[in-house]
């Protein structure tokens, strides 16, 4: 048997990550049916055996069709609801930064899961920068940022530190609010479609040479000094920059086209010492595309559940648990097919009798020709309870309710005669669940709103 080795690259990550970005627009060509319809649910309104320390979820399909039954509220997901991200790294003086190379993997993972290499920072502008070199291992003491005169011609910015950043991009306001936090940052997928090999970097250019010796003994003004790259592609030049006998840095004069590998060698009749390397960039150049050169492996999904939205929302309860739906139906008429409404209720809805009493939140209520809980014909967990409308908002229902029964509150005893029954559209249990999230008790009230942030990793 022969032995065979395999690997999954950062670029199956992003194509996952790319894959749930586009998928609310994906449709079959056929049909038109979307591909990738994403809703966001609310599920569980009963408390946990600890509320303040909510248990992890399980993937079996008993705990899949629990969080199911106890759903009362889904929204669906829009592209624009949904950003790649990348772990959040704020420039800090004082720090060591790591530095591209192109042989070695900038994406190494610690057993958390989290980059080991911070080789990209976003400063206090929210400008996004990518080290190309970081001074032989030196801290870093002079923030890059971005404004006219403190670049050169390759967006490259060299301060006092003699670090060396590449600008990559600026998080605009709007993906500050909708994709940002303490732990992650929004990075820009490349939505375009081009040919890479097409740009001036072709498959690869030089847009940085490093010194990594000064050497000793230059002179100028008495010998030239030649800085010769050699490797696959064209083009490429550079200029030493000379500090009294020594060279402190490399200019680059061209960057060159269509490299995979380059070596430099620093050539002069006088001094001697002087070494420096160059590292290729990814294929297009530093900025072609930053999702993948950054190491974009999550896609961020944000889902903002506002007031009452339009009275389909209760507003006077908690809930424990939220997620994400792929690809649920619905009932249209006597047919179903895919949900495409913005949002849905997915509970079972009764107008009562007026009577004394109310049912509560959590209560269990049931139909029973005896009166009692363990002979029902029907039986549900209350959501809601408007005692003004006399409205009562049920989810986790089993059986089927008859209009003009009496429903009994199991914990209150409070008893109504069901006047009208509206049964939900969204069709529970359909499609996959394929984000579970338990939390502490969220308290809903008629002027809040709730945004939430739900990070997928692949």
């Amino acid at each position: 048997m022969s032995a065979n080795n395999g690997i999954l690259t950062i670029s199956n990550s992003l194509y996952n990550v790319a894959s749930v970005y586009y998928s609310p627009t994906a449709t079959i060509p056929v049909t038109g049916q979307i591909l990738g319809s994403l809703y966001c649910f609310l599920s569980r309104v009963l408390p946990w055996d600890n509320d303040t320390l909510p248990p992890a979820p399980t993937q079996d399909t008993k705990y899949s069709n629990q969080t199911f039954k106890n759903i009362f509220f889904v929204k669906k997901i829009n592209t624009n609801d949904i950003s790649p991200v990348i772990e959040r790294i704020n420039w800090t003086t004082a720090t060591v930064y790591d530095y591209y190379q192109d042989d070695i993997n900038m994406f190494t993972l610690d057993p958390n899961g989290t980059i080991i290499k911070h080789f990209y920072v976003k400063n206090r502008f929210d400008q996004i920068f990518k080290c190309l070199w970081n001074n032989s291992g030196a801290t870093s003491t002079v923030e890059p940022y971005f404004e006219p005169g403190t670049f050169n011609a390759n967006q490259i910015f060299q301060g006092a530190d003699n670090y060396k950043w590449k600008y990559m991009y600026t998080i605009t306001s709007g993906n500050k609010l909708k994709f940002m936090d303490d732990a992650w940052m929004p990075v820009p997928i490349k939505t375009t479609l081009s040919n890479p090999v097409s740009s001036a970097a072709g498959i690869g250019d030089i847009e940085v040479i490093n010194v990594t010796n000064s050497g000793t003994n230059y002179d100028s003004t008495n010998a030239l000094i030649s800085v010769v790259i050699t490797g696959d592609g064209t083009g490429a030049s550079g200029a030493v920059v000379l500090s009294g006998n020594t060279i402190s840095d490399i200019t680059i004069a061209n960057t060159g086209s269509n490299y995979t590998y380059a070596n430099v060698s620093i050539v002069s009749t006088q001094g001697t010492g002087a070494t420096a390397t160059a590292y290729v960039s990814p294929i297009g150049g530093h900025g072609y595309n930053s999702a993948t050169e950054l190491g974009a492996r999550h896609a961020m999904l944000t889902c903002t559940f506002a007031k009452d939205e339009s009275g389909n929302l209760p507003t006077d309860i908690d809930f424990r648990q939220l997620g994400v739906i792929l690809n649920p139906s619905a009932y249209f008429g006597t047919t179903v097919g895919p949900a495409n409404a913005s949002i849905y209720k997915t509970t079972t809805d009764f107008i009562v009798s007026q009577g004394f009493g109310a049912f509560t939140p959590d209560e269990v209520v049931y139909q029973s020709s005896t009166g009692l809980l363990v002979n029902s014909t029907f039986s549900a967990t209350v959501l809601s309870f408007d005692s003004t409308t006399n409205t009562l908002k049920l989810i986790n229902t089993l059986g089927t309710a008859n209009n003009s029964g009496i429903i009994y509150g199991n914990s209150t005893g409070t008893t109504r005669v069901v006047l009208q029954q509206q049964t939900p559209t969204f069709i529970l249990y359909s499609g996959n669940i394929i984000y579970i999230e338990n939390r502490e008790p969220t308290q809903r009230n008629s002027d809040g709103s709730e945004q939430f942030k739900l990070v997928l990793g692949y």
